[in-house]
């Protein structure tokens, strides 16, 4: 297994235009060019073909900061030609439909990409991945990929679990899995999840794979390459709460300590290692059974910045940027910072845009634990009719019981299922 290090992300300091970092098909108002700027490096997007991109997927804006934007038309070679003469010297994917072609390019410019190219499903792909664990060994869900809704009612005839759940195949497809008891509800779900998933990634095909139970994690880790091959490192730990109804009400951040985090540190090690994953960053997804332990729901390369991401890295100084950029210091973990600071990430559900009315935005950001309040955590994807958005509160402090007391009083103030109509 990779060796698992504890890590600090400091920003490096570069010369405006020494350098350029390439951005593959990034959504539009992602913030990658900012964030690029911020850095003193130039911005150059790769934009996809229009004959390969989603129905839903909205390219970057010629007004946006960006030094070049150039379309990538099939021809590797002269696309790679092209980023040479900007002198790119990194490359990052900017959104799920870019990790493929971010690998392929960073392996013919000589560059750290995600992982190999050709094995790229195993970084974006539920269905390959739950495969590739059980292959291995390592706990994954009882899982089918198909496009086949007679091949998914075959199968759930076959494998007899209680309780399934219905998702793309395809990770970061903004809408929630499906959980479906029955053939009949399957068959109900069947269309309007397979819809949603061409609609954002192009592909058609679904995953079908048993309910598992337990709380839910999100595990972010950088991986880099050393002598010994890919190292992993565990950089964070979020443990997720969930309303009744099953949306997500918060994540808080967990300290790296006890055997809690040790447990999914190890298996998350694990997974890393099977998908392939090479470099940079990974947030993997993993529920914890009681008898089974941590179980991969999903793992995927790091690609969404928004501002409440943004917000978060700040506090923690682990921005996936810097990590492409290769300024990345490895250090004994006592000496991660002095200060502890507690993080929590506050969702407000909404289907009225998630902006809080004025009075009540300025009400919520005097609280003195509100780091962030970000009215459009999607990052430049575009909503299907009928999603919920979700406006997200980002809470720090050095006292997690100053947390918990705004935590309860927003909840308070946005208990009213009208809390966003006015405005």
């Amino acid at each position: 297994m990779a060796t698992i290090r504890a890590v600090i992300a400091a920003p490096a300091h570069y010369v405006s235009g020494a350098a350029a970092a390439a951005v593959i098909a990034p959504l539009a108002g992602s913030g990658h060019a900012d964030a690029l700027a911020h850095r003193g490096r130039d911005a150059v997007a790769v934009t996809l073909d229009a004959s390969v991109r989603p129905p839903a997927h909205h390219d970057v804006a010629i007004d946006e900061a960006y030094t070049a934007i150039i379309e990538h038309s099939r021809d590797l070679r002269r696309t790679i030609k092209r980023l040479r003469s900007y002198g790119v010297d990194a490359v990052m994917a900017g959104s799920p439909l870019g990790i493929e072609l971010a690998e392929r390019i960073a392996w013919q410019l000589g560059l750290p990409g995600s992982g190999i190219p050709g094995s790229t499903p195993l970084r974006m792909d539920r269905g390959a991945q739950a495969e590739a664990l059980r292959q291995k060994g390592v706990a994954a869900p009882r899982t089918l990929r198909t496009s086949n809704v007679a091949e998914a009612l075959a199968w759930a005839d076959f494998d007899q679990t209680p309780v399934y759940q219905l998702t793309s195949a395809t990770i970061d497809v903004p809408t929630r899995p499906v959980n479906c008891r029955t053939r009949q509800e399957i068959a109900a779900a069947w269309n309007q999840a397979q819809d949603t998933a061409y609609r954002r990634s192009g592909d058609h095909s679904l995953v079908l794979r048993e309910l598992v139970s337990g709380r839910r994690y999100k595990v972010d880790s950088l991986t880099w390459l050393g002598p010994e091959g890919p190292q992993h490192t565990v950089t964070g730990i979020w443990a997720h709460t969930h309303t009744p109804a099953g949306l997500l009400d918060r994540a808080d951040l967990l300290r790296r300590q006890g055997l809690l985090a040790r447990r999914l540190s190890v298996y998350v090690g694990s997974v890393l290692d099977t998908l392939g994953v090479i470099s940079g960053p990974i947030s993997c997804r993993v529920a914890f059974e009681a008898e089974r332990g941590p179980v991969l729901l999903s793992a995927g390369v790091v690609t969404h910045r928004s501002r409440a991401d943004e917000a978060v890295w700040e506090v923690t100084g682990r921005d996936p940027i810097d990590a492409a950029l290769g300024s990345v210091q490895t250090v004994f973990p006592r000496t991660i910072g002095s200060r502890v600071h507690h993080v929590a990430r506050i969702y407000l559900k909404s289907l009225h845009g998630g902006a809080p009315v004025p009075g009540l935005r300025q009400t919520l950001a005097a609280l003195p634990t509100v780091a962030c309040m970000d009215a459009c955590p999607s990052g430049g994807k575009s909503r299907c009719p009928g999603e919920e958005e979700a406006c997200e509160i980002v809470l720090t402090h050095e006292e997690p019981e100053a947390i918990e007391r705004d935590y309860r009083y927003i909840r308070a103030l946005t208990a009213d299922p009208g809390w966003d109509r006015a405005r």
